[in-house]
């Protein structure tokens, strides 16, 4: 049984996102390569909290989540038939960002032909949230999971089923 998103139609997913710079780490960490900066998602009603270390601004942090989402759901959850998006930041940088007026989303820049992929696939909305409403910003042990009776069919790549090996720690992705 494949959990439904919505019970409308109509009613869009709710997402939250995160750029996160951390202003303290592990000496240990960071001596072995590890960056301070993380992208965050989260889709509450399937259960789901994703983090990543990555390097660059807290803007470029944000847009890398927001991406890592569309990828994500487009990718994994295609099943599930998703096609209307309320996505929340706390950012107001990212979010008047889909204004038009601003140099993050120029015309014809990168980020502004991954929107308009992504736009093909899903009605998106984005909104601002305060930071203690933001459940990306959740701690993992307060994220909810999913009830035992519902389930979701999450694609699993083949190539990842077919030689199974040992793989070293990413040390995170540069945006």
């Amino acid at each position: 049984m494949t959990f439904a998103m919505s019970e409308e139609k109509n009613t869009p997913v709710k997402c939250y996102l995160a750029g996160i710079i951390n202003s303290e780490m592990d000496p240990d960490l960071q001596d072995r390569g590890f960056c301070r900066g993380m992208l965050v998602f989260a889709i509450p009603t399937l259960g789901i909290l994703f983090r990543c270390r990555a390097r660059g601004e807290r803007i470029d942090l944000e847009f890398g989540a927001f991406f890592a989402l569309l990828k994500f759901l487009k990718s994994k959850l295609g099943e599930e038939r998703i096609r209307q998006l309320q996505v929340y930041s706390s950012n107001p940088e990212f979010v008047f960002a889909f204004t038009g007026k601003t140099r993050h989303l120029a015309p014809d820049s990168e980020r502004m032909k991954l929107v308009k992929e992504y736009s093909r696939h899903f009605q998106i909305a984005v909104a601002l949230v305060k930071s203690s409403d933001n459940l990306a910003l959740a701690s993992t042990a307060d994220f909810p999971s999913l009830p035992a009776d519902r389930s979701i069919a999450i694609k699993r790549d083949s190539a990842d089923s077919e030689s199974p090996q040992f793989k070293p720690f990413q040390r995170g992705i540069r945006i």
